[in-house]
Order: C-alpha cells, then sequence, then structure tokens
C-alpha cells in the first residue's frame, strides 16, 4: 500500500442477467446503492444520483459500461467490506431486489488491489450473481 494508507473502491461496469420484467417488457428501471465499511464506519452512496437506468437483460444491451463511480476514497482499517444493492423499479407492484453483493476483504491491505470481476475466480465468483454481475477496482492512492 502507499504511504498514505489511502484507498479507492471505483464501480466500472454493472450487467443485469434478469431484468426482473414480463417476457413482453424489453428494460427494466434500475436504482443502486453501495455502502463500503471500513475502520468500523460505514460509506453509503445512491446511484444514479437522479432518476434510474434503463436496463434491458437482452445480451447486447443489458451493461452499464464506464460507471466510473468512487464508492469510498479514504483511510483504512483491517477489514473493507463491499456491498452492493441493486433494485427494479415497479410502478404498480413492489420493487424487485436484485441478490445484495456483499464481499470482505481481510489481511494485508496490498492484497485487495485489484479489479474484481465476475471471471476472475472460476464459477463460484462472488461478482457473478444469479441475477446480476459487477465490476470494480480497490486502487492504492
Amino acid at each position: 500500500m502507499s504511504d498514505s494508507g489511502q484507498i479507492r473502491v471505483i464501480l466500472r461496469w454493472i450487467q443485469i442477467k434478469d431484468n426482473k420484467e414480463a417476457i413482453w417488457d424489453d428494460e427494466g428501471e434500475f436504482r443502486f446503492r453501495s455502502r463500503i465499511t471500513t475502520n468500523g464506519e460505514s460509506h453509503e452512496l445512491t446511484f444514479p444520483e437522479q432518476g434510474y437506468w434503463s436496463i434491458s437483460d437482452h445480451p447486447r444491451r443489458n451493461k452499464v459500461d464506464k460507471i466510473d463511480k468512487v464508492l469510498y476514497e479514504g483511510g483504512f482499517g483491517d477489514n473493507l467490506v463491499v456491498e452492493l444493492f441493486g433494485e427494479e423499479l415497479d410502478d404498480f407492484t413492489a420493487n424487485d431486489h436484485l441478490v445484495d453483493y456483499r464481499r470482505e476483504f481481510t489481511g494485508e491491505g496490498s492484497t485487495w488491489i485489484g479489479r474484481h470481476q465476475p471471471t476472475d475466480e472460476g464459477s463460484e465468483d462472488p461478482e457473478n450473481m444469479v441475477d446480476w454481475r459487477v465490476c470494480y477496482d480497490v486502487e492504492s492512492v
């Protein structure tokens, strides 16, 4: 890690595998929330800041790429918990929630650095959930 003992968590992209809509409705309206916890403090963000993202579950149109949103920047303790929550907004019925993403990093902070994505750890990859996939970076600042 750098001498400053700072990290940055940056969300790179989200991919929807199930838009939670009826078969005839091609796109869902999604909002997301992140919670990054370290040093006994949680930092939450909601995005997009305004409105929602329309995302299909069609393989050609199901990815929000180049999000590049800083979810956390600051000091860190002996662990880091990255949580992401998504919901598909419905007008006439209850909102549909995506499977919650949660990953805890422990040990030496330098081992957390790098890209965390759905294809880097085999079939049980935590970033590859049943209804969506996520990619983010943990960087030393």
